[in-house]
């Protein structure tokens, strides 16, 4: 699910990029493939996250459906390895199943967004540190 928005942001990603960049390695003789990684990659690399947090949040949006039509586990786990449900899951079933799980089903939802945000601000804080690090060695 998430690998066609990680592709198409990607190539968009590479195709913004300056064609300079490039055409500057060939120019160094650098090979095709360090071009890529050291050229190329780096300056895609916002494009390439971007594509990683909306292909997560897809995933995790369109849970419900794929895992209804396959199956969930309706017990807790008992450890970390035990298998489970996912969130977006567990508040469908509050919601929809539990009477009475209104309640519960807003803690989650909101548990939920906690999550979300947690991982774009911690993405974003990371992005912006990787792209100060670039900039000062340039």
């Amino acid at each position: 699910m998430v690998l066609p928005i990680m592709i198409r942001l990607t190539q968009e990603g590479l195709r913004a990029v300056p064609p300079e960049y490039s055409l500057s390695g060939s120019a160094l003789g650098i090979s095709r493939s360090q071009i890529l990684l050291h050229l190329l990659l780096p300056a895609a690399a916002p494009s390439v996250i971007v594509g990683l947090v909306l292909g997560v949040g897809r995933a995790l949006a369109e849970t419900a459906a794929l895992v209804f039509t396959s199956g969930y586990v309706d017990r807790l786990p008992q450890s970390l390895w035990d298998s489970g449900r996912a969130l977006s899951v567990h508040i469908y079933d509050l919601s929809m199943n539990v009477p009475g799980g209104e309640t519960s089903a807003y803690k989650s939802a909101f548990t939920l967004l906690i999550l979300v945000f947690f991982i774009n601000s911690i993405t974003t804080q990371l992005t912006k540190l990787w792209l100060q690090k670039r900039i000062i060695l340039q």
